[in-house]
């Protein structure tokens, strides 16, 4: 699915964006991977340096869904890595935002697939299984639901209760 330009987005949906049926998440996420903008249906999981879970969803069919990965703003390990970047461009997934790091940069920017991340860090995370699927997360100065739209690029991330259209 081709996503549309974030700028347009929130131009032709501006009563959307005062009611809070769309949000802009706050402009702390760095743009990884081959696919610079990206968008689909949200998938919601809550871990804290542990990928487990993440990797669970990611071998599941993407059907071109967007997980998002609230990792507590952790900068102390990755929750996702090269590998798990290749499962789940492989899978369908349209793309990853993790509220907390991610590694083998140069791997995932080779993929083709959209990652946006706090930062990088070279240390794996736990292999726990701790957390919890499908659940509301506060990411990015906002709550993001299962089901929700989420729309990337170059110029930020909007989060809608909706699909939009511009």
């Amino acid at each position: 699915m081709a996503a549309l330009p974030t700028a347009e987005l929130s131009d032709a949906n501006a009563t959307h964006v005062a009611s809070c049926d769309v949000r802009v998440l706050h402009p702390v996420f760095k743009v990884y991977g081959g696919a610079t903008a990206f968008s689909g249906p949200v998938v919601t999981v809550k871990v804290f340096e542990d990928n487990v879970l993440v990797r669970e969803l990611l071998e599941t069919k993407g059907e071109g869904r967007v997980l998002v990965v609230d990792g507590g703003g952790s900068l102390r390990c990755a929750l996702v890595g090269g590998n798990l970047a290749l499962i789940a461009h492989n899978m369908g997934w349209a793309g990853i935002v993790v509220n907390g790091c991610i590694r083998d940069v140069d791997e995932i920017n080779a993929s083709d697939i959209g990652v946006r991340a706090l930062a990088s860090h070279p240390l794996r995370s736990n292999k726990k299984r701790t957390g919890e699927k499908n659940v509301p997360v506060y990411v990015g100065g906002t709550f993001i639901r299962e089901g929700e739209w989420l729309y990337a690029d170059n110029d930020g991330i909007l989060v809608s209760k909706f699909e939009l259209s511009n």
